[in-house]
């Protein structure tokens, strides 16, 4: 967090490395919604991003339509639980399917909300996108030249980062996180223990949906401009920053979302091949860091932990 907190005061002042440590906020949030999910719940989604572009659209088509005092409130109140009652949705999906048939599902779900984007153009804007999103008018932010306006901006973004965080922790380490745990490892075991399976993944993917949504009304306040292209491709992306970060820790999924975020800034030279690279940094992943970085980082240091205790202890030993 103190890094976090210094990084605008190290990094370029230029609007365009405020974005990137935006994008970096509203990525951690994106992906420890999929972790509660696909992490502590087992629940395959590949249609994640579906959730963070109706956040985005219902903030952005409610903000651009409805200028009132508080209209942004409400447009974020809107993004959050418009993403959750679709959430609720695909926990019908959930309740009746897993593994490939419930990521088949869920990847169908973003073909169809793409497809919706662009045929209802009197709402959404269509295949131009929706232009003229309304910036944050908290403590007159909007009159802020661009590179201010994206430094405050990011400090709201990681404050709330920070809040999503540490709603998952006490999620997990709560009755409900241990129901979720038990489901994950085996739901007729949890049944029979008295859990309701049912009503846990309806709740996991609404708060899951939820979370998304909130990351997409930070994405459009980042960007002011939202189009169905955007989100599209987003779904192998979120999924690799929440393996290489680490499936079912807290922290992994921040450390993925700022690996990954930056990832395509570092390999902007081969843009054309991202997909390609995505997909194959998480076979190598896989292969050499089952755990992602954040259970190889705890790995490692173990590893050196318990070498440096053994020659105090072969040192007492002698000594006896």
């Amino acid at each position: 967090m103190a890094v976090a907190f210094l990084l605008p005061f190290v990094v370029p002042s230029s609007n365009y490395w405020m974005c990137i440590l935006v994008s970096f906020c509203y990525f951690a949030i994106l992906s420890s919604s999929l972790n509660l999910l696909l992490g502590y719940t087992g629940q395959v989604s590949l249609g994640h991003n579906a959730f963070m572009a109706i956040g985005a659209y219902s903030y952005g088509i409610f903000a651009k339509n409805f200028t009132f005092f508080g209209s942004q409130i409400i447009g974020l109140l809107l993004g959050i639980i418009v993403s959750f009652m679709f959430g609720l949705l695909i926990g019908v999906a959930c309740s009746r399917l897993s593994a490939i048939f419930l990521a088949m599902a869920t990847g169908s779900f973003v073909r169809a909300l793409t497809s919706v984007i662009v045929v209802e153009a009197w709402l959404t804007g269509g295949a131009n996108g929706l232009t003229g999103i309304p910036k944050i008018k908290l403590f007159g932010m909007n009159n802020l030249p661009a590179t201010e306006y994206n430094r405050y901006l990011y400090y709201i973004a990681l404050a709330a980062t920070f809040l999503i965080v540490l709603l998952c922790w006490r999620l997990i380490n709560s009755r409900t996180g241990r129901a979720f745990q038990a489901i994950k490892n085996s739901p007729i075991a949890a049944a029979a223990m008295g859990i309701n399976v049912t009503g846990y993944k309806f709740l996991v993917c609404g708060i899951s949906a939820a979370m998304a949504g909130l990351a997409g009304v930070f994405y459009a306040w980042n960007l002011s401009y939202l189009s169905a292209d955007m989100f599209s491709k987003m779904g192998i992306r979120l999924l690799t920053m929440t393996v290489v970060g680490g499936i079912g820790t807290i922290p992994g999924p921040v450390i993925g979302a700022v690996v990954m975020g930056y990832l395509p800034e570092l390999l902007r030279a081969f843009g054309g091949h991202l997909e390609g690279i995505y997909g194959l940094v998480i076979i190598l992943i896989f292969l050499f860091m089952p755990s992602g970085l954040y259970g190889g980082f705890n790995a490692l240091k173990t590893k050196i932990t318990s070498k440096l205790k053994k020659p105090a202890i072969e040192a007492t030993v002698v000594e006896e």
